[in-house]
């Protein structure tokens, strides 16, 4: 009888510690192929990223000198690459949705959806990427203050004009 008790024991603690090691093993994998992911898109458009910055599903990255923008995410099961060229871009914007939800008979705001508009110069729509979406993923890993740094390297470049050097 001891010994049932201990078997029983020990695959229950098995049981119970099994998740935390199976957990982070298959979140680092998805990590990986969206790293391997970024890293075919920027190689195949011959990009030399120059400022990454990760965060949850999204991995976005900045070529400085050839002065483009390059965003890959992990949603419903799949890839999503956004590409756009800070040339042609002459205004940046974040663009922030707020829901209204009631909890405990309270009303109270909830962040929505988080997205950077690209206007570019010769057009009236803007080019919009969505950087996070409730509906989509309901982990909230600071997104507005990375949108934030995000959008301040992203208008260190977008806005800046090339340096003209005087001839004597």
């Amino acid at each position: 009888m001891k010994i049932d008790f201990i078997v029983i024991s020990g695959i229950l603690v098995i049981f119970s510690f099994l998740p935390f090691i199976l957990f982070p093993l298959l979140r680092s994998k998805d990590e990986k192929n969206l790293r391997n992911k970024f890293k075919n898109e920027t190689s195949s458009r011959g990009l030399n990223i120059s400022y990454m910055l990760a965060w949850n599903s999204n991995l976005a990255g900045i070529d400085i000198l050839r002065r483009e923008f390059v965003l890959t995410q992990w949603l419903n099961e799949k890839f999503v690459v956004k590409h756009v060229d800070l040339n042609k871009i002459h205004t940046l914007k974040i663009m922030v949705e707020n829901r209204l939800v009631e909890r405990h008979n309270k009303n109270t705001e909830e962040l929505s959806r988080i997205s950077l508009a690209f206007f570019q110069s010769n057009s009236v729509e803007p080019v919009m990427v969505n950087l996070f979406d409730y509906d989509l993923n309901f982990t909230q890993d600071y997104e507005y203050k990375n949108a934030q740094k995000l959008l301040a390297e992203l208008q260190k470049y977008a806005c800046a004009q090339p340096v003209l050097k005087h001839t004597a």
